[in-house]
Formats: structure tokens, sequence, C-alpha cells
């Protein structure tokens, strides 16, 4: 089966199991499923131990098929450690701690309890600190090592008394936190620590002050290896070649440069090299092949065959796992069965994973959480102390029939509230929720957890306090307007309005000008509100203050009152024309024109003497405009007004279409009585003009002349018989008349 279907395999299998548990009680270690220790019995490989972060310790003794919890219970176990010859003896590093957010509960109960029953029963054998290391001396296992906040602390008969070196060789302060511990398998007495700077609370800035340190007198005095000036948690030594070991962490030479990875030394600790940063940083070494490493981080797990030269990803059925859960792909450092070196333990943010097959594929122990609840999210993260959000609950695959109810609490109630449960229906993967927040927080940061079966989801909300609200601006839109035309104005807030809204005051210095309401309210929420200024006709430009007070804080703008716009003249050019002839119109306004031009309308009080366009349009920011006043041909003199209105105004302007008649001479009337037809020739001084022919005593008309050019014309026109005498008019109002001769 190649890998792509063994993962689907694996992830549908584990959905199927999903599917399947839902309706099972809630598991005897239902809590966050986060592992922080995990222990094997040396002796008896199928026994383990697992220390979660808030349910306490767990033992298996069937590979990890099923789990039962041990008499240590409720609280956070950092570390373990198993007595080599005699295995039902074992510690346990705990501390009562919030695994949402890192902080100790009171009472604090911290140190190191011992158990010599295979875990069945507990006792409380100091010292009074918190432990985040154990190591026992595989050869005198009465002698026992604890690394705390402080410093490392020294058994030598099984717990019941504890020394400790003071913390002095770790640095001028002493202020370390002992991250892990290694013994030397061969020589006992040679013993490191990794640790990670610890500043005290109040001390600001940061610092890489941390290392890998190295006792050869079995604690009692310490030395820095060749790796300081960072952070380290992981420490790992090769069983057959002590002096060959691994350090996994955070190493920075100076302030700007550092390398987070796996580091190697070969010496002792005395020189050491990297990979880079892929894996990093927890690491496990097979006790027979010590070439063969085991290494998890952020992105899962790794493994390499060749001393950590090279590396290769192992995550067939486990980030694919993960990543359904919605808890990303980290992976703790491996455990490897110290008898059976194929099989491996692998812890993570849900439980534990196996792998029979040196890594090849995984799948979920007993200790895994069964839940669909994978995420609990909140929108936004930060908000004004006051204010409400949304809180998300997810789902691995849609809710079955009936849906599931998802338990909801918050760590402060009076300053976050929250419903009991929400519900996600059935066939969803997610639900929302409503989230209240006080107006007067006495903290600003509160954790908000969901619950569901073996699966408890938190998110942390911080709390902004939500400063005095003041009048920010005040805006006017548009600042001039012509009077009569409302602006709107806009009052704009430092932040947003409480509950109930904010009235502000508002007023006008020329209310006879402009005038605004008394108040206007920005709604609770939001941080702006509009209102209207009404204004008045004016006849010359005028400004007013708008003002807007709230809370001692005044703020205004200026708004121009200007005159309407109207015509103020029409003019021709020329006022008195020829019949026929075009003049020239022109509107001018009392003010520019507004965006988008003026239009004014015009008018002729007679269309058969001069004829206008419906309108003219005045362009924006122009104050004047021309037309064409267009005349007929008449043959009398007339007077015509033409009109333009806007604005309510309406102005008028006179136009005359004179009468100037051309002269009109005959050369030519001959009738050729054989052919019918009348020949004429005639002159005009009007050269554009059209001669018509009629018959003088009837006005019949006989035709029309052709116009031959240079003021000539002429035609040969068919008529039935002599007209004895004709009358040549022109278009332009002249005419002639001739006596007709025979031919």
């Amino acid at each position: 089966m190649s890998r792509m279907c063994t993962l689907r395999s694996v992830l549908a299998l584990a959905i199927l199991l999903l599917v399947t548990l839902w309706a099972v009680p809630a598991y005897p270690w239902h809590g966050t499923g986060n592992i922080a220790a995990l222990a094997i019995d040396p002796v008896t490989p199928t026994t383990l131990y697992a220390g979660t972060c808030d349910r306490g310790l767990f033992k298996s003794t069937d590979g990890g098929a099923s789990w039962t919890a041990t008499g240590l219970t409720n609280i956070s176990v950092s570390a373990l450690a198993i007595d080599p010859k005699t295995p039902t003896t074992l510690y346990a590093g705990a501390v009562t701690v919030d695994c949402a957010t890192g902080a100790l509960l009171p009472p604090v109960e911290a140190g190191v309890f011992k158990s010599t029953d295979g875990g069945a029963s507990w006792g409380y054998i100091g010292p009074y600190q918190v432990v985040y290391a154990l190591a026992i001396d595989p050869q005198t296992p009465t002698t026992l090592y604890a690394g705390t906040y402080w410093e490392v602390f020294k058994s030598t008969d099984g717990g019941a008394t504890w020394s400790t070196d003071g913390g002095a060789t770790w640095s001028a302060t002493g202020l370390f936190s002992v991250q892990t511990l290694a013994i030397d398998p061969v020589t006992p007495t040679t013993v490191y620590a990794g640790t990670a700077f610890a500043s005290p609370e109040g001390w600001p800035g940061f610092a890489w002050e941390g290392g890998v340190f190295k006792s050869t007198d079995a604690g009692a005095t310490w030395s820095a290896t060749g790796l300081v000036g960072g952070d380290f948690a992981v420490l790992a030594i090769d069983p057959r070649t002590p002096t060959t070991l691994y350090a996994g962490g955070v190493w920075a030479n100076d302030w700007y440069t550092w390398v987070r990875g796996l580091f190697k030394s070969t010496d002792g600790g005395a020189t050491w090299s990297t990979s880079g940063a892929d894996p990093c940083c927890g690491v496990a070494i097979d006790p027979r092949t010590p070439t063969t490493l085991y290494a998890g981080d952020a992105k899962g797990a790794f493994k390499s065959t060749d001393g950590g030269a090279t590396w290769s990803a192992i995550n067939t059925g486990l980030t694919d796992i993960l990543s359904a859960y919605g808890v990303g792909s980290a992976v703790g450092t491996p455990t490897i069965d110290p008898l059976t070196p194929n099989t491996l333990y692998a812890v993570t943010a849900i439980g534990m994973f196996k792998s029979n097959d040196g890594g090849a594929i995984w799948s979920p122990t007993g200790l895994f959480q069964h839940s669909p609840l994978v995420s609990l999210s909140l929108n936004p993260t930060v908000v004004t102390a006051g204010n409400s959000l949304t809180g998300t609950v997810a789902l691995i695959t849609a809710a079955p029939a009936g849906g599931v109810t998802v338990a909801l609490s918050s760590k402060h109630p009076s300053i976050a509230t929250v419903p009991a449960s929400v519900t996600v229906p059935a066939g969803a993967t997610s639900a929302n929720f409503a989230v209240s927040t006080s107006s007067n927080p006495n903290s600003t940061a509160v954790v908000i957890t969901a619950a569901f079966d073996d699966a408890t989801r938190s998110a942390l909300l911080t709390l902004t306090l939500m400063p005095a609200v003041t009048l920010s601006s005040l805006s006017l839109d548009p600042t001039s307007v012509t009077g009569g035309t409302p602006s709107t104005g806009t009052v704009t807030l430092n932040t947003a309005a409480p509950a109930g809204g904010t009235a502000l005051a508002l007023s006008s210095s020329n209310t006879a000008v402009a005038i605004v309401p008394a108040i206007v309210t920005v709604p609770a929420g939001a941080t702006s509100a509009n209102f209207t200024v009404a204004t008045s006709p004016v006849t010359a430009s005028t400004s007013v203050a708008i003002s807007g007070t709230y809370s001692g804080v005044t703020g205004g703008a200026w708004l121009t009152v200007i005159p309407a716009t109207t015509l103020s003249s029409m003019s021709l050019n020329p006022s008195s024309v020829p019949a026929g002839s075009p003049s020239t119109g022109t509107v001018a306004l009392s003010a520019a024109a507004p965006a988008g031009g003026a239009a004014i309308a015009l008018s002729s009080s007679n269309t058969s003497v001069a004829t206008v366009p419906g309108s003219v349009t005045v362009g924006p920011g122009a104050t004047s405009a021309n037309f064409t006043v267009s005349t007929s041909s008449s043959c009398t003199s007339s007077a015509v007004t033409i009109s333009g209105t806007y604005g309510g105004v309406t102005r008028s302007a006179g136009l005359t279409a004179t009468l100037i008649a051309d002269t009109v001479t005959i050369q030519q009337a001959d009738y050729y009585a054989s052919k019918h037809e009348l020949r004429v020739a005639a002159k005009s001084t009007g050269s554009t003009a059209t001669l018509r022919v009629n018959v003088t005593s009837s006005g019949e008309l006989i035709g029309t002349l052709r116009n031959l050019g240079d003021g000539k014309y002429g035609g040969q026109l068919s008529w039935p018989v002599n007209p004895q005498n004709v009358r040549v008019v022109s278009s332009r109002c002249g005419s002639a008349t001739s006596v007709v001769r025979s031919k």
C-alpha cells in the first residue's frame, strides 16, 4: 500500500473510531490531553507511565492499549524517573498549574513525589520547588537529581533528604531554570544539565544566558560546556559512547544571531556542531544502534540513521491526525522501548501515539482524545472592555442526530460571561456563542474554555480599557452651499460610544442663515453620527461656524452660504439682422454655474420670425454661454422677443429681422409659339436668390429660372400660350415685369 493510501486509511479509521466513541462516558484521564512526561519500565517495557498536564499520572500494563489512573491525580506531572533496578519504585516531578495559561495555581503543590508500589500510592518527598527534570544514577539508583526553577537538587537516600549547589555556578545571579538532566551511564559522576535563563518578575528585556553545563563530581560543582548562550530543554547521551551527546534548543552566540536546532558533541561537550534548525528540539537514541536517532518538533517526528547528519520525516498516521483535530503538528521527544527499539511512543497535545516499526506508521494509543471537539476560537481576541464578541466551537466532523452540546466556562465570569453551553446542530461542524465583557474589569485577561467528553479547549481573551469618550472632530459636506440648500454635518468620537450612546450639543453662529438640531447622538458602539444643517436664502456670501461640544471638548467647521444663482442678463448680437440671417444670443448668470452646469430655458415670442434651441447650458464654474437665433426669410421687417429663464428669473432681448430686397431686371421675354416655349433672361443684385416666372395677369407660376452665376438667371420654360406679360419674383423680395414678345 502506498504512503498516501496508508495515510487515508489511518485517518478514516481514526474518524470511524471517533464517531463510535461519542456516546461513551468520559474517560478517566479526561482533561486537556497534553502529555508532559512519559517513562517506560526498563524491565517490563509493556508497562508505561504518562504524566498529563492537569489530571496527574496514568499507567498502562499492555503497551499503551489501555490506561488507568494512578494514585497521583489532579496535578501537572512534568518529569518522571524509574528505578532501573527496582522498577516499582518511581519518581514524579509535579506542580499545580493552569494548563491553559501556564500560571501556578494556589495552593501551590510542587516538588518530587515517590511511589514504591508501581504508582498505586505516592508520598511527597520534597524539595518544595517546581521540578522540570529528574535523573537517576543507573548504578546507584538511590542517588537522584532534580532540576528546578533555580538550581539542581540532589538526594543520595532515595529522596529522603536533599542538598543543592545553590545555583551559584550557573551565572552571577543564579537565575536559571534547569530544564533537563542527563547522567553518563558509564561514569555516573558525570552529569549534564540543560538550562534556560529565567528572568525574575519585573525584569525588563530578554537574555540568552542559558546553556549546557557539566559536572564531573556528581553535581558538587558545574562548569559551562561549549554550548552556552541559549535555551536547551533536551539532552541525550550515547549509551555506548558517552562522550557523544546531543542537545536540543536555541543557541545564540550574540544578541542578534541565533540558531534553533539539534546540536551534537563528540568530545563530552567541549565543542558542538549543528545540522541546522530541522529538526528541533527533542531527541532519543536507539540503545542498540546509537547512530539511529528519533526526534520530535513542531513539524512532527523525524528519524536519522547516520548519527544526525541527515533526517527524514516519519509522520504517517501522526501529523495527519493531529491536523484533523486542529492542534497543529507538534510532537514531543519520542520514547524508545529499551528491549524492542523499533517500538516507539510519541506524545502530543491530544494524547499518545505508538509505532511498532521504527516510526514508519503511527497509531493512537488508549491515551488519546476521542472527543470531536477540536478547537475554541474568539473573534476578536482583543476587545475594549464593555464590548461583546463571538466565540466559536469546532468539531472534527459533522455533529450526529441530536447535535453536540459543548460546555462553556469563563475563568473570570465577572470579567467575561459566556452561556453554560452551546449546541452544534446535527450535520454542522461548528457553532457560535456570544461573549459579553465587563466595562470595569479588575483584570485585562481571561481564559474561555469549552469542554466535551475527553477534550478541553481554551482561548485567551484580552480586554483593553475604554478611554474617556471625547469629541475628535466635526466636519461638513459640502462646506459651501446655496442658501436654501442643506449640508450634512458629521461628529466623530475618539472611541466607540458606550452603552446608551453619546449625545453632543450642537450650535450655529448665525441661526438666521444656518440652523442645526440642539443635539446629535452617536449610537452605542459607533464612533460617528450625522446631522443636517438647514440654510436660508442670502443676498451675499455668508460664513457660519457650526460647532459641537462634549465633555468639555468643542470642535467645529465653517459653512459658506452663497446667494442662489439666477439668470442676470440676456443679450443678442446683432440685435437687428436681415431676414434669414442668424444672430448670436448670450445668457449670463449671477454667479458661476454649479457642478453639472446650469440649463437655461429659451423661447421666442414668434417662431415664424425667429427660432431658438429649447435650452442652453452654462458649464460648471462658468458664468455665461452662447446660442444661435435663426431667422426666417420674410419679405417684411419683423420684431421678435428672445427670452431665457433660470433660478426663477426671466431675462429677454429684442431682435429685428429687416427686409433688404434685391433689384431684379428682365433682359429677355420671348415666346416661341411653334415650340410653346417661353425664353426669359434676368438679373438680380442677390446672386444667391431664387427667381420664379409668373403670369402677370393671373399670378400663375410658369417656372423657375436657372442661376447662371454673377447675378444672371435664365430659362426656357414650356407654356401653352403666349402669357403676354410676365413677372419675375425673387426670393429676396425683389421683382420686375416685362411684355412678352412673340417669335
